[in-house]
């Protein structure tokens, strides 16, 4: 059970991540404080993905929380590197994202994904 909320802890902070990316493009810059203060507490689609990402933030924190009281810290914070997984798979299939795909990017990703196994997958025992 732990390593459901795990990764419903992922899947929202990735989800969340790319709403505030979204977010931050429809926004004001911060540097200018009063249109982005007005922006942020008006009816745009700005700030409601600001406030669905940092929604998005505070869910994960839960789902988190649940996750470490089932599941070692060892493997739970191994999760975590998922996010960047689905984030870069997501900015290359939504539209308007730019993601890009590169070789090197890919490699990354194998090498997330083999450390992932590495970890969860079980290990035999070795005896004497």
């Amino acid at each position: 059970m732990g390593l459901f909320w795990g990764l419903c802890s992922v899947i929202i902070t990735s989800v969340a991540q790319l709403s505030l990316g979204f977010a931050m493009d429809n926004l004001p810059p911060m540097l200018q404080p009063l249109a982005f203060i007005s922006a942020v507490f008006s009816l745009s689609i700005g700030a409601f993905s600001l406030y669905a990402g940092l929604a998005g933030y505070l869910l994960s924190v839960i789902c988190w929380h649940k996750a470490l009281h089932q599941l070692a810290l060892s493997k739970a914070y191994a999760l975590l590197s998922l996010s960047y997984v689905l984030v870069w798979v997501a900015s290359m299939i939504l539209p308007g994202w730019q993601g890009s795909f590169s070789v090197k990017a890919l490699a990354g990703v194998l090498c997330i994904m083999a450390g992932l196994m590495t970890i969860f997958l079980p290990s035999r025992k070795c005896q004497p």
